[in-house]
């Protein structure tokens, strides 16, 4: 009993010690967590997942890069969360989180409002907290300003003599610059002077100027805008 407790004790002292240090140990927050069992956790607070399209072609589904559970982190209720099962629903915008209950696997719904950030991928996800907007990837983050993107698909029903289905085609990526505290959708040089009336006449040669990087990489175009702008 005395070992069981000094086992314990050392899992809860290992947990509090990295919470407190800046560059936190993600494998140890893992371990912890995987420990304590994940439906012990703040992350299981949610509803349950059904999947709702029916779908006939494998390869085309309505979640971000690939339709099954990847390894991720998620801060979710102000706790974050390390090497967790996920997958992005990017049609309806929502996250899917799985984990272990009573000793078998179930899909969770996290509720939208109390994820602040996740990662996924490679790719790394924040909340705008606006419900026309949702969650948006991080490109570019400085001191002044942030580049986003909204990754957007849509779904289209089907019918065939045995039965519905679902398919889904990739739209158009849409880009938003955080400034100010305000999200502005950018594409046009009309956008841009919007936000910067004063800097019409800049603006305007700037885009003149860099027709071939508006075209072939919008991130960096719109990161070297901002950055001349804001000089």
């Amino acid at each position: 009993m005395k070992k069981k407790l000094i086992v314990i004790f050392s899992l809860f002292s290992i947990h509090i010690a990295l919470s407190q240090e800046k560059n936190v140990n993600n494998r140890m927050f893992s371990f912890f967590d995987k420990t304590i069992g994940a439906n012990n956790t703040k992350l299981s607070y949610g509803t349950v997942f059904k999947e709702k399209y029916r779908r006939k072609l494998p390869q085309n589904h309505n979640y971000f890069k690939e339709e099954l559970f990847t390894k991720g982190n998620i801060t979710y209720r102000g706790e974050n969360f390390y090497d967790v099962d996920i997958k992005y629903d990017i049609v309806d915008d929502f996250l899917v989180t799985k984990i272990i209950n009573h000793q078998r696997q179930i899909s969770i719904i996290p509720e939208k409002s109390l994820v602040s950030y996740f990662k996924i991928n490679g790719h790394t996800f924040i909340n705008t907290n606006n419900s026309n907007i949702g969650f948006l990837e991080q490109l570019v983050v400085s001191d002044t300003f942030s580049v986003l993107k909204k990754h957007r698909k849509t779904s289209k029903e089907n019918k065939d003599r045995k039965y519905r289905y679902y398919t889904f085609k990739k739209k158009k990526d849409q880009y938003y610059v955080y400034y100010k505290d305000i999200f502005y959708p950018v594409s046009s040089n009309k956008d841009f002077v919007k936000i910067f009336p004063n800097d019409k006449k800049e603006i305007t040669k700037f885009f003149k100027q860099n027709r071939f990087l508006l075209r072939n990489d919008f991130t960096n175009f719109v990161t070297k805008l901002m950055k001349q702008l804001l000089v």
